[in-house]
C-alpha cells in the first residue's frame, strides 16, 4: 500500500466502477432525467467518500498527538486468524471471502482500530464496497436502533440521499458496515446491541459487517459470524513499527539491535503488542529494563510521560502548570479515570472533563485549579489527546490502569462494591488483571472466591465434583455448543446461556489463567493432546463444514456428546471444573493463613 494515494483519482475511479448499481438502487425514486440522476449520485457519493477519507485515512496515535497524519505513514501490515488458517497482510476481499459478517477480536493496544481503518480504506481503494463506519460506544448515549445509526452517520458525512435511497441500497447490499469497539458498550445495552447486529445481517445479507472488539466469549456464539483474530507482532513487524516511530533515530537502532539479540524473544508477551511496543519506546532511553508485570510497566510509562524530555526537541522538558507531584497527579488522574470508566465514557467534551476534574479535587482532597490541570493532562504528561472538539485517552489502557490504581487504594468498605461492579468486564478489559497484579488478595477475597462459592452451591457440590455436578454445570453456563468440520475449517466453541451466564466462563477462564500455578497448570495452548481433542470433537459431532449446535437443554449424564466432552472438551472439559475446585480450595487456606498470621503479629507485645 502507498503511504499517499490521490483521493480524487481513487473517489472518481470508484465512482466510475459503481455507478451503474447505484443508478439501479434509484429506480422509482427520482423523477428527474436519467442523466441528472447519474449526476446527483455522482456528486452525493463524491462528497461523502471525501468526509470518510478526510475523517479516517489520517489518524493520531500514542506517539503522534498533535497533528493527524496518513494512516499508512506509521502501519504495519498485521495478520489474522482463523480457526486454523493465517492471512497475512489482508485486504477486505481476503476476510470478506472466510465471511461477510465478522467479529475481528484483539487484546487492548493489539491494533483494532487501525485494522478496521485499513480494511475501509481498502474498500474504497479496490471499489468494493462502500464504507460506512460507527463507533458503538454512540449506543451507550442514545435509542437508535442500527439501521438509525447507520443513516445518521451517512448523513453526517454529506450521503443526502433520503431514507428510502439508503434502504434500497442496504437491500442491495452496497455497503461495508465497520463496527468499532464492541467492548466500549455499557453491560446494559450489549444484548441489544447484540440484537441488532444480528436483526441486520439477517435481513440485509448482502453487506458486509465487521465488528472489532476485545475478546468476548459472548461474540464467539454469534450466529452467521465468523471469528478474526488479530495476530501478535512478529519480530519484523516489531522492527518495522519501531523505523516508523517518530523518535530519538539513535535510540531506535539502538532498541532496535536489542529486540533482535534477545529482548524480544525475552518479553514477547508485552513486545509483540503495538500500544505496549511504542510505550517501551518511550521508556527505554531511561531503562532499559523489562518489568514482568503489566501494571509495573503503566508505571514506569505514566513516569516516563510525567518526566518526559521530548525527544524530537533536544531534549526539551514540557512545564508543568499544576504543582503537584508525580504521585498526587497520579492519585487525581485515578479519580478521573473511575469517574469516566463506571460511565463507559471514552470520550467527552472539554466541559465534561472540566467536571470529572473537579470532582476528581473533591474525592482526592488535593488542591488544584482545574484548568491547570486538564492543561497539563493535555500538554505536559499528554494522558489526554484532543481530537477535534473531543477529549480522549492516549489510549483506552491507561483509564483501566488508573481505575485499578484507584480501587487498590480505596478505603476497604468501597473495595468489594467496585470489584463485584467491575468483574463484570474481567476478560474484556484489563481492569480486574492489572487489579490482580497488584493486590491479588482482594481479587481472590471480593470475586474469585465469592463467584466460585456461588457457583458451586448453584450445581449442589459438596466434596468432589462428579459427572451429575458437571452436567449442571453445563446447563446452568451453556446455551449450546457449536462444532464445525469439513473444507480445511475446524472450530469448537460455546455460547454462554445469557449475558450473566457468560461471567461463569470468564470467571473459569481468570481463575485459570491468574491463578493456575497454584496447581501448576500450564495452560491449554500449547498441549498437543489440546489440539486433538478439538479435532476429535470436530470430526465426530461436525458435520462436513455445516455448523451443528447442541443444545445444552438435551444433555443428561448418558448423553454421549457430555461424555466425551468431560472427557476431550478442553476448556469445556470436567477436569477444568476439578482444577477450580483445587485452586479454590487453596485460596480459602491461603486467606486464612494470612488472617492467622496478621492475628499473632498483632498479639505479639
Amino acid at each position: 500500500m502507498a503511504e499517499e494515494f490521490d483521493i480524487n483519482a481513487v473517489i472518481a475511479t470508484f465512482i466510475n466502477q459503481n455507478i451503474d448499481k447505484f443508478i439501479e438502487s434509484s429506480k422509482g425514486l427520482f423523477k428527474n432525467a436519467t442523466y441528472n440522476i447519474r449526476l446527483h449520485l455522482d456528486h452525493t457519493y463524491s462528497d461523502y467518500l471525501k468526509c470518510v477519507l478526510d475523517k479516517h485515512s489520517k489518524v493520531k496515535s500514542f506517539f503522534i498527538r498533535m497533528e493527524p497524519v496518513n494512516l499508512y505513514k506509521f502501519y504495519v501490515p498485521l495478520s489474522v486468524r482463523c480457526r486454523n488458517k493465517i492471512i497475512n497482510k489482508p485486504t477486505l476481499a481476503d476476510v470478506a471471502n472466510y465471511s461477510h459478517f465478522l467479529v475481528i477480536a484483539g487484546s487492548g493496544g493489539s491494533g483494532k482500530s487501525m485494522f478496521m481503518r485499513h480494511l475501509l480504506l481498502n474498500s474504497i481503494i479496490t471499489k468494493s464496497k462502500v464504507p460506512v463506519f460507527i463507533e458503538l460506544r454512540q449506543f451507550n448515549d442514545n435509542g437508535h436502533n442500527l439501521f438509525d445509526l447507520i443513516h445518521q452517520t451517512l448523513t453526517i458525512n454529506k450521503f443526502n440521499l433520503d431514507c428510502d435511497y439508503t434502504s434500497k441500497a442496504i437491500q442491495n447490499g452496497h455497503f461495508a458496515i465497520f463496527l468499532d469497539g464492541f467492548d466500549e458498550i455499557i453491560q446494559e445495552k450489549r444484548q441489544a446491541v447484540t440484537n441488532y447486529i444480528l436483526e441486520f445481517t439477517k435481513k440485509y445479507d448482502k453487506n458486509y459487517v465487521l465488528v472489532s472488539s476485545r475478546p468476548d466469549s459472548a461474540l464467539e456464539g454469534w450466529p452467521g459470524f465468523g471469528m478474526l483474530y488479530l495476530e501478535p507482532l512478529t519480530l519484523e513487524q516489531a522492527d518495522s513499527l519501531i523505523k516508523l516511530l517518530p523518535y530519538d533515530e539513535d535510540l531506535k537502532r539502538k532498541f532496535a539491535d536489542d529486540l533482535k539479540s534477545e529482548l524480544f524473544i525475552k518479553h514477547n508477551t508485552f513486545l509483540s503488542n503495538p500500544l505496549l511496543l511504542s510505550i517501551m519506546l518511550l521508556t527505554y532511553g531511561q531503562s532499559a529494563n523489562i518489568p514482568n508485570k503489566l501494571n509495573v510497566f503503566y508505571n514506569q510509562a505514566y513516569e516516563a510521560l510525567f518526566e518526559r524530555h521530548d525527544a524530537l526537541k533536544g531534549g526539551f522538558q514540557r512545564k508543568r502548570r499544576t504543582k503537584l507531584d508525580i504521585q498526587d497527579f497520579a492519585r487525581v488522574f485515578s479519580c478521573f479515570c473511575i469517574q469516566t470508566y463506571d460511565k463507559r465514557k471514552f470520550e467527552f467534551s472539554q466541559t465534561e472533563a472540566l467536571e470529572y476534574i473537579e470532582k476528581a479535587k473533591q474525592i482526592s482532597q488535593l488542591n488544584y485549579d482545574k484548568t491547570d490541570y486538564l492543561k497539563d493532562a493535555l500538554q505536559a504528561v499528554c494522558l489526554l489527546v484532543e481530537e477535534g472538539i473531543t477529549i480522549v485517552f492516549s489510549h483506552r489502557s491507561f483509564q483501566e490502569y488508573f481505575t485499578a490504581r484507584f480501587i487498590a487504594e480505596a478505603g476497604s468498605s468501597f473495595q468489594p462494591q467496585l470489584i463485584q461492579k467491575y468483574s463484570r468486564n474481567v476478560l474484556t478489559d484489563n481492569v480486574m488483571e492489572l487489579l490482580y497484579e497488584i493486590r491479588p488478595d482482594l481479587v481472590e477475597q471480593h470475586y474469585i472466591l465469592p463467584m466460585l462459592n456461588k457457583l458451586f452451591d448453584e450445581i449442589g457440590f459438596k466434596k468432589s465434583i462428579r459427572l451429575s455436578h458437571y452436567v449442571k454445570y453445563l446447563k446452568a453456563t451453556y446455551g449450546e455448543f457449536h462444532c464445525i468440520q469439513g473444507g480445511g475449517e475446524r472450530d469448537f466453541t460455546a455460547t454462554p446461556k445469557n449475558i450473566e451466564k457468560s461471567h461463569i466462563s470468564d470467571l473459569i477462564s481468570f481463575t485459570l489463567h491468574r491463578c493456575g500455578h497454584l496447581i501448576r497448570w500450564r495452560g491449554f495452548d500449547n498441549d498437543e493432546k489440546y489440539l486433538a481433542d478439538i479435532e476429535y470433537m470436530c470430526n465426530t459431532y461436525g458435520n462436513k463444514g455445516k455448523g451443528v449446535r447442541i443444545s445444552t437443554k438435551t444433555l443428561s449424564q448418558k448423553h454421549p456428546f457430555v461424555c466425551d466432552l468431560s472427557d476431550k472438551g478442553m476448556f469445556f472439559s470436567i477436569k477444568t471444573l476439578r482444577m477450580i475446585s483445587q485452586i479454590r480450595n487453596i485460596l480459602i487456606k491461603k486467606a486464612l493463613l494470612k488472617e492467622h498470621s496478621l492475628e499473632d503479629i498483632l498479639r505479639t507485645k
